[in-house]
This record gives C-alpha cells, structure tokens and sequence, in this order.
C-alpha cells in the first residue's frame, strides 16, 4: 500500500496536526506513505522534513506576495506538479484534508488513476464561497471522489447541508497520540508557568483568530480574578489577534493575571501544569486541543458547540457553556478552580474518554480499513 496524504497549507492547525500525526502513524505500520501541501505559509518546510520520517512535499502553489495573474499561473504549475507526483508514484489511495484540498487533489487523484480517493470535512469556515462550495459538492457527489471523511456529526451534518449526499459520508474521530499527552502530570519538570505554589492555572491553546473565541474568555477574568486572586491565565497560541487581544488584556486591567505565550512547542508540558483547560471557541470541527487536554488528565471546559458534544458529557466529562456567554464562562471557572474534588472527577472521566473514542491507533485503523476495502 502506497497513500498519499495533502493538505492545503504548511501551518500550524487542526487540520495539520491530524495530518501529520495519521501519516505518522501508517509509517509506523510499515506502509509507504507521503504527505503533501500545497503551499508552504509560514515556511516551515525544511523543518517539517527534517523532523518526520516519512517523505514531505509542498507544490508551491500559492505565494502571498504574487499578483493576480502570478497567482493563477502558479496554482496551475502547482497542480501539474501534483498530477505528475502522483502518475510517478501511483499511489494506492489518497486523502485530501479541508475543501481546498479537496477540489483540488480529489480531480488530480481521478485523473492519474488513484483507485481510493477520498475527500475529508474538518469544518466550514464562514468564508467559505458559494462557488466553491458547489464545486465542493459535484466532485464529492461524482465518481470523482470515493467517498468524504467527516471529523465529527457536526462536520456530517454540515456536508449534508452543503449538498453532499449522506450515502458518499463516513465518520471518523479524529484522535490524538495519547502517549504525547497521558503522561503530562507525572513528568517531573521545572514550572514554566507556576509563579507561586498556590497559583491556579487556567489553560487555553489555539490560534489567536475570531474563531476561538479567545475575546470572551479574556472578558470572563475579572470576575474570576475577583473571585480567585491567585488564578493566572494563560493563552498558547499566535494569530493576527495577537495585538488587539493584548490590549483588551491590558484595558480590563489583568495584566498580572492574563499571559499570552505566543506559539509552544512544549504544550504537554503546558498541561502538564494547569489546573483547568478552557476552550472558549465559536465554532469547530472536532477540536484537537480540547482533546490533548483531556487525555493529560486535565477537568476542562467547552463552548456548547455541536463538535463538543460528540466529546463531552456535561457535568460527567467536561462543562459545556453557551458561546459568548461571558458571565455563564466566569461562573464555570470560579465553580471548578474552587471543587478540587470536581475537577478531579471530571478529568477522570474525561481522560477515559479520549482513550475510549479518540486515540490515534483507533482513528489510524478506522482510515487503514477504509483504504483496505
């Protein structure tokens, strides 16, 4: 068996993680296999090479600094170049992450023989064209595709109200590498975030954009600093945010108390430390963080999004609150930062059930079957 694994960008992300992680992981079985982008964003190329295995390829399709004209030409280069990839080295089977990636890998895999080609739906993003999106749905619903991953029930439900048939969609979990995490709270490791030893660590990782909702977990802290002076707050994560975060940070007065770390490359250790892991996004397709939280045995808290609840069960293995709701956010930190018993039964269950549903050999055996059949 030979798979090829692409996706749209070279950054740091959901999408990304899972990637990498599944091509990863079908090294380690012994299969061939190469992730492939088609752009390279944040130019993290040569380091992603050197740190994985398993061979890495970026089409170059796409340069911020390219006009109009130069950017058709070379996304058009950038697909002859996968087209070409792909009749060399006639893989087996292929999966393409993210509607990007779909319209343009699913065509390329048709063309040169693939015989598995499937698409997969992590989320749609509000920016999302119309165009594309029925572009999106003809090369799914055609011959063209073998078939959609959907990451979650929610991201099924969204491809079906797009227009993709219910019969050309398939679930798997995403899931995570529990050896990474399960073992965060025994590691004995200097503190990277713990001032004081009676500090309360409040934890959120992703990226600083509006989808993460990160605005309101910020407006949740005066409240809670109010309640609990000892509680530090922290954010792992960059994004075009950044800025304007950091002064509504510093607006409301909690500079002591609130701490943006910019990109980590530690967050096992990260989790290690908290007390309580917060996720306070508007949307998602089936949020990768929320799970690494809870495999390192952490009591968390979630907006009340459709993705969450394919893994949370309120007040048994997580809290969910409603989105934007920034006083219902608070209530629910103070609550848990001052039950340690609470917080020791929800992690509990929560741990339990990462390794249940959402482990990376149950996600990687899911995705072998299915090119298998």
């Amino acid at each position: 068996m030979n798979l090829l694994l692409i996706g749209t960008n070279i950054t740091t992300g959901g999408a990304q993680r899972v990637l990498l992680d599944l091509a990863g992981w079908f090294f380690k079985q012994g299969i061939d296999v190469t992730a492939g982008f088609f752009y390279d964003r944040d130019g993290l190329l040569s380091e992603w090479q050197a740190q994985y295995p398993f061979d890495l390829v970026c089409m170059d399709a796409w340069r911020q600094s390219d006009n109009a004209l130069q950017r058709g030409l070379r996304l058009i280069k950038g697909w002859f170049k996968l087209l070409k990839l792909m009749r060399e080295e006639k893989f087996s089977g292929v999966l393409t992450f993210t509607h990007d990636s779909n319209i343009l890998g699913l065509p390329a895999a048709w063309l040169a023989g693939i015989p598995k080609r499937y698409g997969s739906h992590h989320v749609r993003y509000p920016s999302l064209s119309k165009l594309k999106i029925r572009l999106h749905n003809w090369i799914v619903n055609s011959r063209i595709a073998s078939g959609l991953i959907a990451v979650s029930t929610f991201t099924k439900a969204q491809a079906m109200e797009e227009g993709v048939k219910p019969e050309k969609i398939k679930i798997i979990f995403n899931g995570i590498d529990l050896a990474d995490f399960s073992t965060a709270k025994n590691e004995a490791h200097q503190s990277k975030l713990r001032k004081e030893p009676d500090t309360l660590i409040v934890l959120s990782v992703g990226r600083l954009v509006e989808q993460k909702g990160h605005e309101f977990l910020i407006r949740s802290a005066p409240a809670v600093v109010s309640n609990r002076p000892e509680v530090a707050f922290y954010i792992a994560g960059d994004g075009p945010l950044k800025d304007s975060l950091n002064a509504l940070i510093a607006s409301l007065g909690i500079t002591d108390n609130f701490h943006l770390l910019g990109n980590r490359k530690d967050v096992p250790e990260l989790l290690g430390e908290a007390d309580l892991f917060v996720l306070p996004s508007i949307y998602e397709g089936l949020p990768i963080s929320l799970l690494e939280a809870m495999a390192a045995g952490l009591p968390v808290i979630c907006t009340d999004i459709p993705a969450a609840r394919d893994v949370i069960e309120d007040g048994v293995s997580g809290r969910l609150v409603p989105p934007k709701d920034v006083e219902a956010l608070a209530s629910a930190i103070v609550d848990l930062l001052s039950d340690q018993e609470k917080r020791n039964i929800l992690a509990k269950n929560a741990e339990k059930r990462v390794k249940t549903a959402f482990s990376l050999d149950h996600m990687g055996q899911s995705y072998l079957s299915l090119f298998e059949e």
